[in-house]
């Protein structure tokens, strides 16, 4: 019986372009433009990016792949740290609910520096996008919940295989050489959850995608200098699905594998934060606009949602930006004070706000049995808006927008990306920059880059 890597491998090196639905394509480019918009934004407002990017490229080295700000390049394996932890700084890139995971903020860093590597096309940049989100979706919704539960960051345990995956595809690995990067990008497999529980570890969480994306490109340049990895990193008897799970869905890892392709399945964010807010936030918006009342009048938030929400995104009183991203009383009180709680609404000026930190205080989370019993189907929330004089408005919400059920449209994300990327280009190279993007598959791996 073949292992999980070889099939792994089979598909990855097999994968091409002109076979991929025009669908999966479009989903592709979609994901992608999302991804630099967010990655844009996140180097210009949060701290830790410009420490990451600011101390790769101060070590210099062979210019192979470029990073974000001023375009410079530097190895390839530093650009695709540096970069996915520019796109993960303000928890606005993309998701998937099953897989409780971020699959593009590692995926697409490792596949643009990879295809830089091998100067490549950028049809072939796609597939390597669609492989890496498949196997890295594929395995999360393998071991979850059993390992979030665990307490591992998902992203950060499963981006290695992903990032692989991606990189082989792009770099033309052949079935051996695939077969041991996956076996390295096992050995690399790290991150906890902890980061979601404290302000100064929020800080620091782009770093799990950040090392995931950077372990598995550097997989794939050892496996193609003749490194080999364990065979059977998956199923050995001291292999990843022991190490990282007490049970894992064996059949998610490989049914309909390049039949059905996952990254039409993720979800993309219009929120500035953990997805577990996000629900609250839309949910928090209708019951306001029903109430007719205004911020002042409030006397009360009842939020009711499923107890990972309440555990991943409960930080009670948030003091930097970082940690509001993880709180949904700052977020809710955020959106509803400032009426958006977009990338630039998390920023101090609104963190020492007490308007929005005192309406904070006014919400309750409640842990409900009822949104327990549909989530990860549904991660849904209930909010209750109560006057002084004891009226209420609530609103529910099952899937946040964003949702493959309640999807963004095309216009929604391209505002999002312009929004996000003139924070740091003017509207006249992000307008470009969005153009080439929107036809990826005729530009050249060059003319991509030259405009991040």
């Amino acid at each position: 019986m073949e292992t999980v890597s070889a099939i792994y491998a089979d598909f990855a090196t097999a994968t091409r372009f002109e076979d991929l639905p025009a669908g999966t394509v479009q989903q592709a480019k979609k994901v992608f433009l999302d991804l630099i918009g967010v990655s844009l934004a996140g180097y210009q407002s949060m701290a830790f990016p410009k420490m990451v990017v600011d101390y790769v490229v101060s070590l210099g080295g062979r210019a192979e792949a470029t990073v974000i700000h001023g375009k410079k390049k530097i190895p390839a394996i530093h650009a695709a740290f540096a970069n996915a932890s520019c796109a993960h700084a303000l928890d606005m890139d993309d998701g998937h609910r099953f897989a409780a995971s971020h699959p593009g903020v590692v995926i697409i860093p490792a596949a643009i520096a990879a295809a830089q590597l091998a100067d490549t096309s950028t049809k072939t940049l796609i597939s390597g996008i669609v492989v890496g989100y498949e196997i890295m979706i594929r395995i999360g919704r393998a071991i979850t919940p059993s390992s979030l539960n665990r307490g591992f960051h998902i992203t950060g345990i499963t981006g290695p295989f992903g990032a692989a995956g991606a990189a082989a595809n792009i770099m033309g690995l052949g079935r051996e050489e695939t077969v041991a990067a996956f076996g390295m990008a096992g050995l690399q497999a790290s991150g906890l959850i902890q980061v979601n529980h404290e302000e100064e570890g929020s800080m620091v969480k782009p770093m799990n995608p950040g090392r995931a994306s950077m372990s598995g490109l550097l997989s794939c340049i050892l496996a193609q200098k003749g490194a080999r990895g364990p065979l059977q990193i998956f199923e050995g008897e001291d292999g990843f699905l022991k190490a990282f799970t007490e049970g894992a869905e064996k059949d998610a890892l490989v049914h309909d594998l390049g039949r059905v392709y996952e990254i039409s399945n993720v979800y993309l964010k219009l929120y500035s934060a953990c997805r577990h807010a996000h629900a609250p936030i839309d949910a928090a918006f209708e019951a306001f606009r029903r109430s007719g009342l205004g911020v002042a009048e409030i006397e009360k938030i009842i939020v009711e949602t499923y107890p990972a929400a309440v555990r991943l995104a409960g930080i009670p009183h948030a003091t930097t930006p970082s940690a509001g991203r993880f709180s949904i009383p700052f977020s809710v009180a955020l959106a509803l004070v400032k009426q958006d709680a977009g990338a630039d609404k998390y920023c101090e000026e609104n963190i020492q706000d007490q308007t929005i930190q005192g309406l904070a205080g006014k919400l309750e989370m409640v842990a409900s049995e009822r949104w327990e019993k549909v989530y990860p189907q549904q991660r849904g929330a209930t909010v209750t808006i109560v006057n002084g004089v004891g009226e209420s408005w609530t609103a529910e919400v099952e899937l946040a927008k964003g949702e493959p059920e309640n999807p963004a449209s095309w216009e929604e994300i391209c505002k999002k990306f312009e929004t996000n990327a003139t924070q740091l280009l003017s509207m006249k190279d992000a307008e470009r920059l969005g153009a080439v993007i929107t036809d990826l598959e005729k530009c050249s791996i060059e003319e991509l880059t030259s405009l991040i």
